[in-house]
């Protein structure tokens, strides 16, 4: 996920003491932060396309990021590049350090794709590019999502000179921004070479990036609210019509994939969020929430590197688990995922925390569920003030600074004496709060003359009518894409012009339902692993399953996989007079069934789409004649690359 997820407040100036625990953060940007992080999770564990038009959040990682970097650049000017580099690499480094040796130690033999070759190792170290795997069937898991990583490092390398652009031309450098995906969708703009995939994504994004730039120089509030809503309006409607056209005449419903469109409707979710700028004062008070989106916005990083090998992991575990109840699978495997998230986050966690110059630990210290905040008056620390003073301070030479410092340390030491007596202040502050926020209108009306004071109220009818218009069709596409809106195409099963990628069944965990064989046994024949072909009516497969009937094997199918393939058929001459009946089941509903068949009838083609939410498929063989041996030859999912 977002490696500017690692904390909601800018990165200390080296002279500067770290910030209060508490003091600073902006609640509502972590909340949505974690929230992105989270669906980012869901959607790769389960793979669950309807989520990414539901909820855009890899736009929304890439504004907020865009914000905090705004706001590191106007603290220490381009030294903030290497900064948010010093942030992003090193949980990279530790990761690459573990995956790059299993690959090669599990047989990675293969020369990486690009005209590098094992050079290509290099993007593991500094990711200008996707960083290579291996070959092995279970090696995208490792680089799948290092697409972000690469993404983020480019915009963050490019910001100081679109800072520049953006503070002389604001809104005209975010329109060409959103301009450029939809020239490159229509071959107006060619995006191709070496960094192709690189300048594809950086142009699908940079639109939000630079709303993070408007959000920070709170461009974004003064907008009347009229205009506003009618902005955010026109990019909702334009970027659901084009998703909604190419689920209807292609199929794709995966925002990720679809240039352009992904570009408008994420510019409108990112508008819609960043409008408004609540305390969301309730959030420290619902503990376990609170603190669950403090680790997640501390460990940003080392969650979204590892969620995805941890997934895999979760759903090898869980393989021989069904317990025939959809929702109960969901929720197990959620739970798995999750826990065994908690591995990589304790052991490589502490990474992030040398990568900021905090102290290293398991857990960062606010998100342990025992610690206590302390008590102070709500956002207002007095040692940090006193520093922050300090260093506002001319200092013309070592001398006149060594002079003031007996000066300020009684000063501090004076003001924290005064703490208990603020601290016990404090309830008496919180008790008038209702009061102040009942006062908060009349105020507010009061200043109609300063920008953005009532403009950004939810209360406004403008802002409740784009709130609803957006969570509207945030739910119409993710209906569309569920195929449930009446009245809606479903699209053709026709080919998607996308980059597929087989994943053979024999490459998979299989697990074999016994209960009802007679003689239960199971071959899984892999061409990776170099086992002999079988043959099938005069062909041989190098990939096939191979199980003695009555038969069931369970699988689950890899994220983003949308279709399975196969050709069934009965091996062996002494099966000749077989029966065999194939069928496919999709979470315990039959989605393909071949009928009585015999060896002279030849193979069977299987070619059925799986629905997006299908966490296990089985593969059922049965026979009125006896046991026979059942071939699933050639059985793989196809899988979006």
């Amino acid at each position: 996920m977002t490696p500017d997820a690692v904390t909601a407040t800018p990165v200390p100036d080296r002279d500067s003491p770290a910030p209060a625990r508490a003091a600073g953060r902006d609640r509502y940007l972590d909340l949505w932060r974690a929230a992105a992080l989270g669906r980012v999770v869901i959607y790769h564990v389960f793979g669950w396309l309807w989520l990414t038009v539901l909820f855009p959040a890899m736009g929304l990682m890439f504004a907020l990021a865009g914000s905090l970097m705004a706001s590191s650049l106007d603290r220490t000017g381009p030294a903030a590049v290497g900064r948010r580099m010093r942030r992003l690499l090193p949980p990279l480094w530790a990761f690459g350090a573990i995956a790059v040796p299993l690959l090669l130690l599990t047989g990675w033999r293969a020369r990486p794709a690009g005209g590098l070759g094992w050079g290509e190792l290099l993007w593991w170290v500094l990711p200008v590019r996707t960083p290579p795997v291996g070959d092995q069937a279970w090696a995208w898991a490792f680089n799948v999502v290092l697409w972000y990583i690469v993404t983020y490092l480019w915009l963050v390398l490019l910001s100081p000179m679109l800072l520049a652009l953006f503070r002389r031309w604001p809104w005209p450098t975010v329109a060409v921004a959103a301009l450029l995906p939809v020239l490159a969708r229509f071959d107006i703009a060619r995006l191709d070479g070496y960094f192709a995939e690189q300048a594809t994504n950086v142009s699908s994004y940079l639109a939000c990036w630079l709303l993070g730039f408007a959000h920070h120089d709170g461009l974004l509030r003064r907008i009347p609210a009229r205009r506003y809503a009618a902005a955010v309006a026109g990019l909702a409607v334009a970027g659901a019509a084009w998703i909604i056209l190419d689920g209807v005449h292609a199929g794709v419903y995966d925002l990720n994939r679809i240039e352009g469109g992904n570009t408008l409707w994420s510019m409108a979710f990112v508008a819609t969020v960043l409008r408004f700028r609540p305390t969301l004062a309730w959030l420290a008070r619902v503990r376990p929430l609170s603190r669950a989106v403090e680790l997640l916005n501390a460990r940003a990083v080392t969650v979204y590197l590892w969620h995805l090998p941890v997934g895999m992991v979760a759903a090898l575990l869980l393989t021989p688990v069904d317990t025939h109840n959809y929702w109960a699978n969901v929720a197990i495997r959620i739970t798995v995922v999750w826990a065994l998230l908690a591995v990589p986050v304790g052991l490589f966690g502490w990474v992030e925390d040398v990568a900021a110059r905090r102290r290293p630990a398991i857990l960062p210290p606010s998100a342990l569920p025992w610690t206590r905040p302390a008590a102070t008056v709500p956002g207002w620390s007095l040692r940090t003030a006193v520093a922050r003073w300090a260093a506002l301070l001319p200092r013309p030479g070592r001398s006149a600074r060594a002079a003031a410092e007996p000066a300020l340390s009684g000063a501090e030491l004076a003001l924290s004496r005064a703490e208990p007596a603020l601290s016990r202040a404090e309830p008496a502050l919180s008790g008038a709060e209702p009061a102040l926020s009942r006062a908060e209108p009349a105020l507010s009306r009061g200043a109609e003359g300063t920008p953005g004071r009532s403009r950004t109220r939810l209360g406004n009818g403008w802002h409740r009518a784009m709130v609803g218009g957006v969570a509207c069709l945030s739910v119409v596409l993710a209906g569309a894409a569920l195929h449930v809106i009446p009245g809606l195409p479903v699209p053709p099963s026709l080919p998607v012009a996308q980059a597929e990628t087989p994943r053979y069944l024999s490459d998979q965990v299989l697990v074999l339902d016994d209960a009802d064989a007679e003689t239960p046994g199971l071959v899984a024949v892999s061409a990776a692993a170099g086992d002999t072909a079988v043959t099938v009516g005069g062909t041989a497969y190098p990939n096939a399953v191979v199980a003695r009937t009555p038969s069931r094997i369970r699988v689950h199918p890899p994220s983003g996989c949308d279709r399975l393939r196969a050709l069934t058929g009965i091996g062996g001459d002494a099966d000749a007079a077989a029966q065999v009946t194939f069928a496919v089941q999709a979470d315990g509903t039959t989605v393909f069934d071949s009928g009585a068949r015999t060896a002279a009838d030849g193979a069977a083609e299987v070619d059925v789409p799986l629905p997006t939410s299908t966490t296990a498929i089985e593969l059922v063989a049965t026979s009125s004649t006896g046991p026979a041996s059942a071939v699933w030859a050639d059985a793989h999912f196809l899988c979006a690359s």
